[in-house]
């Protein structure tokens, strides 16, 4: 028995996407080296062993993907409504007894070690709702009432995030939710009209939460700050538009081929945070030192990471894998493009991290799950 199954994963394992592992690899590989760099101070100068945990958070990455493309994705969706459930109560607690960094709670902590459950709860919910649309009929999933209930089971971890407040983890569900009702059929009209009516609550409510928030701590809403530094460059440059202009001086600076790894001067001479250089703007130390060469390749890469998956959509055997491949692509695409795009001035800053590049233990560990699902859906899928 023991050696049919040993057989049967030796064969799941060649069966794999090896170009996507390969991309996945190579990612890492550039985190870890530009993470140091981000790390980086000169010849004999102290610095923050942020690379180190880097590598130990991919191996740990590195075993949950393998052990998340092994199993079938069906027996995981059979245990939804727990993963869904379990982040909820994780959510929450964040709110009662989080560790409050930069003036929210985000993290829970025990003994040094800490997670950020709105990393989790992503991909919890992308899988609640890819087996939540999976059940229904299609006559089910065009009514009204699908709609409504999708919208219901992101709004969940939706408003608990934005209560942390953490505003780029909680839009990042948005566009998750309406990629999956749309692959799954429901009319568009009920589709157009749930936009315009999430849009106009965003409007009211925003700048309400906001109030509140700078009401209660007296503060000035550093979320508002950021969205009035995008609309208008030049607001507070030595504040809260620091980031962004040194990001843009970064970028514009490295040219065609970059200053060279280790070379580059708004990183070195630490002009770009470091408590922001090797997370949110990794893609700018990137673009300084290895220059527009460097960034393309980085580009490269994870057009490679979702071309694979939106060809694993169209292979998967059964709605429910198009479901979460389909899913797990929009996640991965608007981190990609919210990150990139705020490094270069073209959205807003909002702390949406960079997959597999950008620090940090829960996104990597989420990000290599959710990529371990993308080949688990590929191993089964229909073979033609």
């Amino acid at each position: 028995m023991t050696g049919i199954l040993i057989k049967r994963y030796i064969a799941m394992i060649k069966g794999m996407d090896w170009v996507l592992f390969g991309a996945m690899v190579a990612l890492a590989v550039i985190s870890v080296l530009f993470v140091y760099s981000a790390s980086y101070r000169g010849p004999g100068q102290p610095m923050y062993n942020f690379y180190k945990m880097q590598m130990i958070w991919f191996l740990v990455g590195l075993v949950l993907y393998l052990a998340v493309a092994l199993m079938d994705y069906r027996r995981i969706c059979q245990w939804a409504t727990i993963w869904y459930a379990i982040v909820a109560v994780l959510l929450v607690l964040v709110l009662v007894a989080g560790k409050e960094v930069y003036g929210g709670r985000r993290w829970l902590g025990w003994h040094g070690f800490g997670i950020q459950p709105a990393e989790s709860a992503k991909l919890a919910t992308l899988i609640a709702l890819s087996y939540f649309l999976f059940h229904r009929t299609l006559a089910v999933r065009r009514g009204f009432g699908t709609v409504w209930l999708a919208l219901a089971m992101t709004g969940v971890p939706f408003v608990l995030i934005m209560l942390e407040p953490d505003l780029g983890s909680a839009v990042a569900l948005i566009p998750i939710c309406f990629a999956l009702i749309f692959v799954a059929g429901v009319r568009m009209k009920h589709l157009v009209l749930a936009a315009i009516l999430g849009v106009a609550l965003a409007g009211i409510g925003l700048p309400i939460m906001w109030k509140l928030k700078e009401h209660r701590t007296g503060r000035r809403n550093y979320q508002k700050d950021r969205i009035t530094v995008f609309l208008h460059r030049d607001f507070d440059p030595l504040g809260a538009g620091w980031n962004l202009n040194q990001s843009l001086i970064a970028v514009g600076s490295g040219g065609m081929t970059g200053k060279g790894y280790l070379q580059g001067t708004q990183n070195l001479l630490g002009y770009l945070p470091r408590s922001v250089s090797p997370n949110d703007f990794l893609f700018s130390v990137i673009a300084e030192e290895e220059g527009f060469v460097g960034s393309l390749v980085v580009i490269g890469l994870y057009a490679v990471l979702l071309f694979s998956g939106l060809r694993i959509a169209a292979n998967a055997r059964d709605r429910l894998g198009m479901l979460l491949a389909t899913g797990v692509v929009v996640m991965l695409f608007f981190h990609i493009f919210i990150n990139v795009g705020m490094t270069i001035g073209l959205m807003p800053v909002t702390g949406v991290p960079l997959p597999l590049l950008s620090y940090g233990g829960s996104f990597v560990l989420a990000s290599m799950t959710a990529l371990g699902l993308l080949q688990n859906v590929w191993i089964h899928r229909r073979i033609y």
